[in-house]
C-alpha cells in the first residue's frame, strides 16, 4: 500500500512552490531563499513544539517593546551580527577608504546645523573633546560643504532620546565641511554603554552568557555631493569592550587615540577650560560612479 503521509521535505517544497508566481523576480528569490533557510534550520536542530512557540512569544514581545524611542528589531540584527554583514556586504571599498559600521538604534534625523568649532553638548556631560579632521576624496582631494551628521552619548551613557530630561538636541548635531575640508567640533569624550537590555535581545545575551556593552564611540554620517554616504564611528583606543562589542562594530580602522590635554596646553581651543582631550579623524569618501 502506498504511505500517503505528507513528508516534512513535502511541506518546504510546497512553500517553495507558492512563490514561483511571484511576479518580482527579487522578491521570489528572497522569500524562496528565506523559506528554505528557515526550514532548514528547524529540520537541522530538530525544533521542537515548545521551542517554536518560545520564539513566536519573542518575537510578540519584541514588537511590544518597540516604539519611536526603542528600536528592538534592530538591537535583533545588531545583537547577531546581521546589521554588519548587510553592512559589509554593501560597502566594498577601494584601498584608502574610511571603512563603515553600523547605523545603530539611536539616531534621530534633523539634527541642527552647527557652526564650525561649535558644541554639541547642551548640557555638562563629560570630560571635553576637541574632534577635528579634514573630508577627503580617495585622491586626497579636500571635499568642500561635506555634511557631518555627529551623535553621541554622555557620561550618564545615554543618548538623548534616550533620555527624557535631556535637552531635544543635546550631544548630536551637522557640520560643513570648510573649503579645505576641514571640520571641528566640540563633544565629550565618550564612555561605554549598554545597549538597552531589559526586554528580549537582553534576555538572549543573558541566556547566552553575553555582555550588553559597546565600547566608547561617536556616531557620524558623512554625506556630500557626487559622493557615497559615509554611517560610520570614531573608537576611543583606551576603551574596554573594543574585542568584545555587543553589535560587532569595531573594525580596527575606526579606532582613534583620544589625547589628554591639560588647561594649560598651548594648543587648547578657546572656550575651554580644565582636563580636555583631542582626537584627529580624517573621513575618506568615495565617488558615486566607483564600483
Amino acid at each position: 500500500m502506498t504511505d500517503s503521509r505528507t513528508a516534512p521535505e513535502d511541506i518546504t517544497a510546497a512553500v517553495l512552490a507558492s512563490f514561483e508566481g511571484c511576479p518580482d523576480g527579487r522578491l521570489r528569490e528572497l522569500m524562496q531563499t528565506l523559506a528554505s533557510h528557515l526550514h532548514a534550520f528547524a529540520t537541522e536542530v530538530g525544533l521542537t513544539q515548545d521551542e517554536w512557540e518560545s520564539a513566536v512569544r519573542v518575537l510578540t514581545a519584541t514588537g511590544h517593546i518597540t516604539d519611536d524611542r526603542r528600536q528592538e528589531f534592530i538591537l535583533w540584527s545588531d545583537s547577531l551580527g546581521l546589521s554588519m554583514l548587510v553592512d559589509a556586504l554593501a560597502h566594498a571599498l577601494p584601498a584608502g577608504a574610511t571603512e563603515s559600521t553600523v547605523l545603530g538604534p539611536f539616531y534621530v534625523p534633523g539634527s541642527p546645523l552647527r557652526e564650525y568649532g561649535a558644541n554639541i553638548a547642551e548640557e555638562a556631560a563629560g570630560t571635553p573633546a576637541w574632534v577635528q579632521g579634514r573630508v577627503l576624496g580617495i585622491d586626497g582631494a579636500p571635499i568642500a560643504g561635506a555634511e557631518l551628521d555627529v551623535w553621541q552619548n554622555g557620561d550618564d551613557r545615554l543618548y538623548a532620546v534616550q533620555d527624557p530630561e535631556a535637552p531635544e538636541d543635546h550631544l548630536r548635531g551637522r557640520f560643513l565641511s570648510r573649503p579645505d575640508g576641514s571640520y571641528a567640533f566640540w563633544a565629550v569624550r565618550p564612555v561605554p554603554y549598554t545597549i538597552p537590555h531589559d526586554g528580549p535581545v537582553g534576555s538572549m545575551l543573558a541566556a547566552t552568557g553575553r555582555h550588553p556593552w559597546r565600547p566608547a564611540h561617536i556616531h557620524m554620517i558623512v554625506r556630500a555631493l557626487g559622493y557615497k554616504t559615509l554611517t560610520t564611528h570614531i573608537f576611543d583606543e583606551e576603551s574596554p569592550f573594543l574585542d568584545s562589542d555587543a553589535v560587532f562594530a569595531v573594525k580596527p580602522s575606526l579606532v582613534r587615540q583620544f589625547v589628554t590635554r591639560s588647561a594649560d596646553d598651548p594648543d587648547r581651543p578657546d572656550g575651554v577650560s580644565g582636563e580636555w582631550v583631542s582626537v584627529e579623524n580624517d573621513l575618506v569618501l568615495v565617488p558615486e560612479i566607483a564600483d
